[in-house]
């Protein structure tokens, strides 16, 4: 067995690719080469290289092993050679760890075993990749509580090409209906307005799905309410779509060349079959079929309250009891519930009453604000078990509100949510129905933008150029187009965008940091030493990420890059 450790620290090869080792996501994935001499090739004494990473103070952690067993290599230059691919999941302070592999012989019989010396791989993992811009921005649905004035609730209803039936599934907003229906209010004046999208044959479409809700809600109505309130039901036929698929396509994340092509197909008096053909043949068509039209299938309800009024002090206490199931929950109306929680600055307090509103009255806005102050807490939370749990409570509330209430603002949240707890697929295919559902242009630039960086954090580059055409002009924006040419290798591209970054912030440093890392990648010592001054001046924060930051590592040491480092 010793001649056989000697002969695997002689003449056994490993390489590691790439080097440096880069996170991708949640992973860092690479590539180990081993060969070793014929002799260790040996039933007896079978020879296994183990992988591991270790970092920190004195953490391992196993990576995985290369058995050189027949049947599990295959012979390259006459050497026994593997060739496997290997991830590791990645934390921050694996940064500046290294890969390490040891040998080991084991006595087939006795099962003894010996040891070869430990062997660097390599050191550091590079996190280029992981460096987006993004905003994840989830704020509160704003309170338009006026114990003044009647308050309007909006929900929308969505139809499959060409039907009307109703879609009686988990997220086809009938369940939050009948809530409304159950509601003790002194009355309701409810308004109905269908629409269709261009391709749908029936041209009364519109007016059948708004029949269709109506006739179910009168229906439920007799069957299920007893506070007697006054109910009020009318419909209103899509009389005009092209003004609403006009609307849609002005708030759309569409290009001016683009949007200005569809306009001009909209303002003619050509009849619908005629236009709809049109807008086959446009550069923005897929765009339409798979963001718009699915829209415009739909219907929209409207439904008016009358309430009495009742003092800010007086409704937050009773709040509080109808939480504590101590007072009558039919004392507030869903609205008053609702805005109760504004009025109290607590976390805890306001969770409870959320918590009970979702309870009381399945509605959308309750599960989204409850879900939002668990992404509070969360972001307070310092415990990773417990910050995971309360992100995992946040994108639970989050989906519950985007299957009442399916629109942009609430599935770009939910992505959000996701995106922060590091699910991947599944916020990338919120950011994606959010875009579908349509909505302002200064929200769907942001959705664009914040599904780009998930994009390049995915190792989707080219996904994230794509999404970003449509995420406006902002610092974000050009950040992320830098890194994505960047990880490319265009480098000359990644220097435009980082330019143009730095005209939205002319003394950020992470634009001046990344403009260095260009210079490193293409040796351009003096582009280096100017950006790269810069951005440890502007943060004294990059001066020890630049130490770290492998991209760097063949100049550290050097007299170019200490000076960059000088204050």
């Amino acid at each position: 067995m010793p001649r056989l450790i000697r002969q695997a620290e002689k003449k056994q090869e490993i390489t590691v690719s790439p080097l440096p080792l880069a996170a991708s996501g949640d992973e860092v994935v690479f590539e180990v080469k081993a060969s070793v001499p014929e002799k260790l090739v040996n039933k007896q004494y079978p020879y296994k290289i183990d992988l591991f990473y270790e970092y920190g103070e004195n953490k391992r952690e196993n990576v995985g092993t290369l058995n050189f067993q027949f049947g599990e290599f295959l012979y390259e230059n006459k050497r026994p050679t593997i060739i496997k691919s290997f991830s590791l999941p990645y934390t921050p302070a694996k940064k500046t760890g290294k890969l390490l592999a040891q040998g080991r012989v084991t006595d087939a019989k006795t099962k003894g075993v010996q040891y070869t010396k430990t062997t660097t791989l390599t050191t550091g993992i590079l996190t280029t990749p992981l460096s987006v811009v993004k905003n994840n921005e989830v704020l509160y649905i704003p309170n338009t509580y006026n114990p003044a004035e009647n308050t309007k609730e909006l929900l929308d209803f969505y139809f499959d090409n060409d039907l009307h039936e109703l879609r009686d599934y988990v997220g086809s907003n009938l369940q939050t209906l009948d809530q409304y229906i159950l509601d003790n209010v002194d009355a309701q004046e409810i308004t109905v307005y269908g629409s269709q999208s261009p391709e749908e044959k029936d041209p009364e479409l519109s007016a059948t799905r708004a029949t269709a809700l109506k006739d179910y809600y009168q229906d439920k109505v007799e069957m299920l309410d007893y506070s007697g309130k006054e109910v009020t039901i009318t419909t209103q036929p899509d009389n005009d779509f092209r003004q609403r698929l006009k609307t849609k396509v002005e708030h759309s994340a569409l290009g001016k060349k683009q949007k200005a092509e569809v306009l001009a197909i909209l303002a003619s008096d050509n009849s619908i079959y005629t236009m709809a053909e049109d807008l086959q043949q446009t550069e923005a068509y897929n765009y339409l079929q798979k963001y718009i039209y699915p829209t415009l299938r739909s219907a929209h309800v409207e439904i008016n309250y009358q309430r009495n009024q009742k003092p800010d002090y007086e409704l937050y206490l009773l709040a509080q009891k109808i939480a504590d199931q101590t007072a009558d929950p039919a004392q507030l109306s869903a609205e008053e519930l609702l805005y109760a929680a504004t009025l109290t600055p607590l976390l805890t307090e306001r969770r409870k009453l959320y918590e009970a509103s979702v309870k009381l009255t399945d509605k959308w806005p309750a599960y989204f604000n409850l879900g939002v102050v668990y992404l509070e807490m969360a972001d307070k939370e310092f415990r990773p078990d417990i910050k995971n749990k309360l992100l995992d409570q946040a994108t639970q509330h989050l989906s519950y509100a985007g299957y009442r209430q399916p629109t942009a603002a609430v599935h770009y949240s939910l992505g959000s949510a996701y995106h922060v707890r590091g699910n991947k697929p599944k916020a990338l295919e919120s950011y994606n129905y959010a875009i579908r559902m349509g909505g302002d242009s200064d929200l769907l630039t942001r959705v664009f933008a914040d599904k780009a960086a998930l994009e390049i954090e995915m190792g989707l580059y080219d996904d994230a150029i794509a999404s970003l055409k449509y995420a406006g002009d902002s610092y974000q924006t050009q950040m992320n187009l830098g890194l994505s040419y960047l990880l490319k290798e265009n480098y000359e591209g990644a220097e435009s965008f980082y330019l143009q970054a730095l005209q939205h912030k002319p003394y950020d440093g992470r634009a001046h940091y990344f403009m260095a890392v260009k210079a490193a990648r293409t040796k351009n010592d003096q582009l280096l030493s100017t950006h790269l001054r810069q951005a440890v001046r502007s943060d004294r924060n990059l001066l020890k990420e630049a130490v770290e930051d492998p991209e760097f590592r063949v100049y550290h040491g050097t007299r170019l890059f200490q000076e960059a480092l000088l204050p």
